[in-house]
């Protein structure tokens, strides 16, 4: 998903939204926003840490005029401190990575009061090229709108009736295949105001870029 999307406020006016400058208080977006930030450190540490040594060995081997290179015997035995710091640092980050990672599958897999939680909104979503349907008791949703209101949690059973599709928030990084004859879950909640866009992420034809709807959140 991309980070940088465009909001639309209940003014109708439109701002350029990227997640951390304009903040959109979602549990969900919370979550992948901190598992991002998480292995965007840990790359740039790698990099860092890869490059510097390489401009290191560099500048500390290079030839330099008049000295001829020093012959050595070969080596073959690694030093076992160096061969545990390697282990530890790397166990060090997959196990935090690992935990980071786990720790957000869990909060997507797990509303807050369960699947059948009957104080959450619950939505039927329905994709077919090229639009997006929604359908629920309380009479959220109108064509290629859906309305639900701010601090509830709101529980999404998505399908479709022709071809693949994938539905998507970008802005709440919730995301999930709509496959005929399949149902997949997923869940959100908002405490924002605003207006939100809905995707579709598969390629379903000829009108896919245009299979667009709107969350609204009052």
């Amino acid at each position: 998903m991309c980070p940088l999307s465009l909001n639309l406020d209940r003014r109708g006016r439109s701002s350029l939204l990227r997640h951390g400058l304009l903040a959109i208080s979602a549990p969900t977006a919370d979550t992948w926003q901190s598992l991002y930030d998480l292995y965007w450190v840990l790359a740039v540490a790698a990099g860092t840490i890869t490059i510097g040594a390489l401009v290191l060995f560099v500048a500390k081997y290079r030839a330099r005029p008049g000295s001829s290179p020093v012959q050595h015997d070969e080596d073959r035995k690694i030093p076992v401190r160096t061969v545990l710091v390697i282990v530890i640092v790397m166990a060090s980050v997959l196990a935090g990575a690992g935990y980071a990672s786990f720790h957000a599958i869990g909060v997507y897999n797990n509303p807050p009061n369960g699947w059948n939680d009957p104080n959450a909104l619950h939505v039927n979503v329905t994709g077919q090229r090229f639009s997006w349907s929604f359908n629920c008791t309380s009479g959220c949703g109108v064509a290629a709108v859906l309305t639900v209101p701010r601090n509830k949690i709101v529980i999404l059973n998505i399908t479709s009736i022709d071809v693949f599709h994938s539905f998507g928030i970008p802005d709440l990084r919730v995301k999930a295949d709509a496959i005929p004859g399949k149902y997949n879950l997923i869940w959100f909640q908002v405490s924002t105001a605003g207006t939100y866009r809905i995707l579709c992420y598969e390629l379903c034809g000829a009108g896919h870029a245009f299979m667009i709807a709107k969350l609204v959140v009052t």
